[in-house]
């Protein structure tokens, strides 16, 4: 039988409030109320604010391969505004604020430094010059620069293989070029936010910028049987929002199955 809605489940993440780490076994429920975020109060919607939260698309069809997803931001919530990125499933990816990166401005390919003695990898996932998925693993050399084989058109984040309680790595565009993001002292992963966000009181484009539809959405490859993806969302609110609420938000996932 191929793949049915009914095989693709959204899960929380293991931390308390589903704001980070590997995935947990809670569905989040839809069409419920603070299924995922949680009413914001009066006092938090007058002073303005950002919520993280972490989630897991799952797989659950016993034997397909559920194939070419792609996720992307159909709707806003009222009076804020989500974005949403890359995560991994691992109880190290904890902090939304590790969405630090900010997008190329030309293909590049890209290059990688510590800030004293490193041997870790770093995982790089992207897309290529054509928009197609592609990921490449570096390894560090210390303070001196590596640089990749492949280039790149977009970023959507970088991971580590272990964390360093000493050690925080540069991701850059080209070598020698502009730093794109951090990988934090004790942090699992950087990446980039894409959606809407509210800077001051304005509503803008998120750093990597709005991914409203499927041809400019974030690509997953293939999700093997029992396989999964996690998304962070970030939501922001400018001050005196009035009643916010994140009911109305859909980030839709759409991939293609075997018959």
């Amino acid at each position: 039988m191929p793949i049915v809605s009914a095989d693709l489940k959204e899960y929380k993440s293991s931390n308390a409030n589903s704001d980070g780490g590997g995935i947990s076994a809670t569905e989040v429920v839809d069409n419920t109320d603070n299924n995922l975020f949680t009413d914001i109060t009066g006092d938090e919607a007058s002073a303005g604010g950002t919520e993280y939260r972490k989630v897991f698309r799952k797989n659950n069809h016993g034997s397909l391969s559920w194939q070419n997803v792609v996720s992307w931001l159909q709707s806003q919530p009222t009076n804020s505004a989500l974005s949403f990125g890359f995560g991994v499933d691992h109880a190290d990816d904890t902090d939304g604020a590790q969405g630090n990166m900010s997008a190329f401005s030309a293909n590049a390919v890209v290059a990688v430094a510590s800030d004293g003695a490193d041997t870790r990898q770093v995982t790089i996932v992207g897309e290529d010059a054509s928009g197609n998925r592609q990921t490449e693993t570096l390894t560090l050399n210390g303070t001196t620069e590596v640089v990749g084989a492949l280039t790149f058109s977009k970023l959507y984040g970088a991971y580590v293989n272990s964390l360093s309680g000493s050690r925080s790595i540069t991701i850059r565009q080209g070598s020698g070029g502009t730093s794109r993001g951090v990988i934090g002292i004790n942090k699992k992963v950087s990446f980039i936010w894409y959606g809407k966000r509210y800077s001051g009181g304005s509503l803008v484009n998120a750093e990597g910028g709005d991914m409203a539809s499927k041809v400019a959405g974030l690509k997953h490859g293939d999700i093997a049987s029992a396989g999964n993806f996690g998304l962070w969302y970030r939501l922001t609110w400018p001050a005196s929002a009035g009643a916010v609420t994140a009911t109305t938000t859909q980030v839709k996932s759409e991939g293609d199955t075997a018959a």
